[in-house]
C-alpha cells in the first residue's frame, strides 16, 4: 500500500506573511503602493515585476477610494503556493458589486457599458484600471461577500507567481 501523498495534511515548511493597509483616502493609495513594491522585492520579485505589482496595488486601492465605502488591501506572501510561491493582493471593500467584471476589464468601459467621455474628468479615471490589473497580474479573481445586516462587499485578488 502506498504511503501518504503530499498534500494538505503535511506541515507547512515556511509561514505565510501578510501586511494589511486600510484604504480611505488618496494618500493611503500612494503609501500602500510604495510599501507593496518593497514587500514584493523583499520576497523575490524582480524590480520590474515588483513595480508592476505596485501599479496593481495602486489601481486596486484607487478603486476603493473612488467606488467603495471603506476598504483595505492585504498583501500575502505564500512561498509554498504552486508552482513556486506567489504574492497575492486582496482588495476588499464595502460597496456596490461589480455587475459585469469582463465588461469592466475592457478599456473605456465600466461594469455597465461604455464610459461617456463627458464624464471622464468627474469620474477620476479613464476606465482602464481593471484591464491593466488583468494584464499585469498572473491571475485575477473576484468574489462577493455577504456580511449580516451590513451592506455586502467585494474582494478582488490579483496573484503574482514568484518564478
Amino acid at each position: 500500500m502506498p504511503g501518504p501523498s503530499p498534500g494538505l495534511d503535511e506541515a507547512r515548511v515556511m509561514p505565510i506573511e501578510t501586511r494589511d493597509f486600510a484604504i480611505q483616502k488618496r494618500t493611503d493609495v500612494v503609501v500602500t503602493a510604495s510599501q507593496a513594491r518593497r514587500f514584493a522585492a523583499r520576497h523575490g520579485l524582480s524590480t520590474r515585476r515588483a513595480t508592476e505589482l505596485a501599479i496593481v496595488v495602486s489601481e486596486l486601492a484607487s478603486n476603493i477610494v473612488k467606488h467603495g465605502i471603506q476598504g483595505e488591501i492585504r498583501l500575502i506572501w505564500d512561498p509554498e503556493a504552486p508552482p513556486s510561491g506567489e504574492i497575492a493582493i486582496e482588495a476588499r471593500d464595502v460597496g456596490p458589486p461589480i455587475h459585469d467584471l469582463q465588461l469592466a476589464m475592457t478599456d473605456g468601459y465600466d461594469d455597465r457599458g461604455p464610459i461617456d467621455p463627458a464624464l471622464l474628468l468627474r469620474r477620476g479615471g479613464l476606465g482602464t484600471g481593471l484591464g491593466a490589473i488583468a494584464r499585469l497580474a498572473d491571475r485575477l479573481e473576484y468574489r462577493e461577500e455577504k456580511s449580516g445586516e451590513e451592506k455586502g462587499g467585494k474582494v478582488l485578488t490579483a496573484r503574482f507567481r514568484l518564478a
